[in-house]
């Protein structure tokens, strides 16, 4: 009995399509709007991930909201190869649908903690890792904690994530919030006063996935309403 056969790597391009259509890359998530703050050196490292040809890789920690995400989409816009590059979210995903990946060119991997102490997981992992190494491929990894701290299963992930060159994604001060919101409302054809600015981040949470949060609240508000962002629409949105 014969059958139709793929051609070899039919089925892993065909898989990496399906989740780059499942997990899409923000279209604002490019290193010209992330604000670099104190975060120099790593930038700097990324972009050697990308550019730089061989194996190369990076770890990233650093807690939720403070840009992990924006960074590892904003190598994979600016890879040379757009179709070669591929960012999963963990949380959001199972160890099979690594299969086939580490021919890509770049992948980034989003919140690892998600996965460690699954023996299926940590084996897919060190799979890609190898994979990846072998095809002079790219790696990027976030997580919340640094690989030394994280609790790993098998230790030939841990050693290897381990080695990787390894930075803390500090978060932004005021003002590098300021020019984050500012940025974003400018992109939108919105104006945020410093008075403005001054009444809602004296009264909001610090953070910057909250206050982007926000953000999108008071955009929705001011289209429906066709008003500008103000601190009466503060108020009566954020309730602040």
């Amino acid at each position: 009995m014969t059958g139709s056969r793929q051609p070899p790597g039919t089925a892993s391009a065909a898989t990496a399509a399906q989740l780059a259509l499942r997990f899409p890359l923000t279209s604002r998530y490019h290193f010209d709007t992330f604000e670099v703050g104190s975060n120099a050196e790593l930038v700097r490292r990324v972009l050697a991930v990308v550019d730089e040809p061989g194996f190369q890789g990076c770890f990233i920690d650093g807690p939720p909201g403070v840009g992990r995400t924006h960074l590892l989409q904003a190598a994979c816009h600016r890879f040379a190869d757009p179709g070669g590059a591929i960012y999963l979210p963990l949380r959001e995903v199972t160890p099979a649908l690594l299969e086939g990946l580490s021919s890509r060119g770049l992948v980034a991997l989003d919140d690892l903690d998600a996965w460690l102490g699954d023996d299926a997981a940590e084996a897919a992992l060190v799979a890609l890792y190898q994979g990846l190494l072998g095809n002079a491929g790219r790696l990027l990894v976030s997580a919340r904690a640094p690989a030394r701290e994280l609790g790993f299963r098998f230790a030939d992930l841990a050693s290897r994530l381990r080695g990787l060159p390894a930075y803390h994604l500090q978060g932004l001060d005021d003002a590098g919030k300021r020019r984050v919101l500012a940025r974003l409302a400018a992109a939108r054809g919105l104006a945020l006063t410093p008075a403005v600015l001054d009444f809602w981040l004296a009264r909001s949470a610090r953070d910057l996935a909250h206050l982007l949060e926000e953000f999108e609240r008071l955009d929705r508000a001011a289209m429906a309403e066709q008003r500008r962002i103000t601190v009466p629409l503060i108020k009566n949105v954020l309730g602040l």
